[in-house]
C-alpha cells in the first residue's frame, strides 16, 4: 500500500514558501539540498516539501489543502501578516446547518482554505487534502483502495437533515471522504467542482511503498498511468497520474 510521505509544492523560491508554511502551521523548517522541508514538531502532521520546479498558473486548483484552526477570523489576520493573500470568504447553509471557510493564497499563489470545524484541535493543522473532480466517489474510491483507507462514515441523521432541507441526491454524491485508520489525518476530501488542468501542477503528493514496481503494477491495474521513472540522489521514484489526471510520485 501507499504511505503519504510529503505534500509537495512547486516553487520559484522554496525557502520563502517553506518559511510561510512553517510559520502558518508552527512547523520546523530545514534545507534539504536545493529543496526545503517543513515538519510538524509534534510528529503528527504530514511533512511538506518545497521544490524549485516549474508550475502553471491556475484559477481553480486541482489539489489544495484545508487548514483547520481554532478561530478562523483571528487566523485570517495572522495569515495576512505572514504574507498570504485573501481570495474570499464563503459560507453555506442548509436548514439549520451552516459553515464558513476562507480561501487564501500563499506568497507564490498556491491556494488553501482556513476553517474552524466544530471538532477542531487547539493548534493549527492540515485537516484535508482536497481534490476537485467531476465524480468524487469514483476518484475517492481509487485513492481509498490505493491507500488501504476506509470511507469516513457519514451520519445518516446528517444526511436526512440535508434531504429535509431540499438537498437532492445528486448533491449528496458531490463529495467523498476517506481518511487514515484510527482517526489519522489528513483526510482526503473529494468535491464535485471545476478545476484547472495545468501542464505543471503546483501541488502534488509523494508516497513511499515497500515494493515500488509491484505497487506500480497494482495502481495501473486500478486505472492510474505511468509518466516516467527518475533516479534521484538517494531514491528512485516513478511519476504517475491518477484516473483524473492528477500527478503523484511513488518511491
Amino acid at each position: 500500500m501507499l504511505r503519504l510521505l510529503h505534500i509537495t509544492f512547486s516553487c520559484e523560491e522554496p525557502a520563502r514558501v517553506a518559511e510561510f508554511w512553517g510559520k502558518l502551521l508552527d512547523y520546523e523548517t530545514a534545507a534539504a539540498g536545493d529543496s526545503w522541508l517543513a515538519s510538524d514538531p509534534r510528529g503528527e502532521g504530514t511533512r511538506l516539501l518545497f521544490n524549485r520546479m516549474p508550475k502553471s498558473p491556475t484559477i481553480e486548483l486541482p489539489i489544495h489543502v484545508d487548514v483547520n484552526v481554532p478561530d478562523r477570523e483571528a487566523e485570517l489576520a495572522r495569515v495576512l501578516e505572514l504574507g498570504g493573500r485573501l481570495v474570499e470568504t464563503k459560507s453555506h447553509s442548509v436548514g439549520d446547518l451552516e459553515e464558513a471557510w476562507t480561501v487564501m493564497r500563499d506568497p507564490e499563489g498556491n491556494g488553501f482554505c482556513i476553517q474552524s470545524p466544530p471538532n477542531a484541535l487547539p493548534h493549527r493543522y492540515i485537516g484535508n487534502v482536497t481534490f476537485s473532480c467531476a465524480e468524487p466517489r469514483e476518484l475517492g474510491r481509487f485513492w481509498a483502495n490505493a491507500l488501504g483507507w476506509p470511507d469516513e462514515n457519514v451520519d445518516e441523521g446528517f444526511l436526512q437533515k440535508l434531504r429535509a432541507a431540499g438537498v437532492g441526491e445528486h448533491e449528496l454524491t458531490g463529495f467523498y471522504v476517506t481518511r487514515p485508520p484510527n482517526g489519522g489525518r489528513p483526510r482526503f476530501l473529494f468535491q464535485r467542482r471545476e478545476k484547472s488542468r495545468p501542464a505543471s501542477y503546483p501541488i502534488h503528493l509523494d508516497f513511499a511503498t515497500d515494493d515500488r514496481e509491484a505497487e506500480i503494477e497494482r495502481l495501473t491495474g486500478m486505472g492510474a498511468s505511468v509518466v516516467e521513472t527518475k533516479a534521484g540522489t538517494n531514491v528512485t521514484f516513478t511519476i504517475m497520474r491518477d484516473p483524473d489526471g492528477n500527478p503523484f510520485c511513488v518511491g
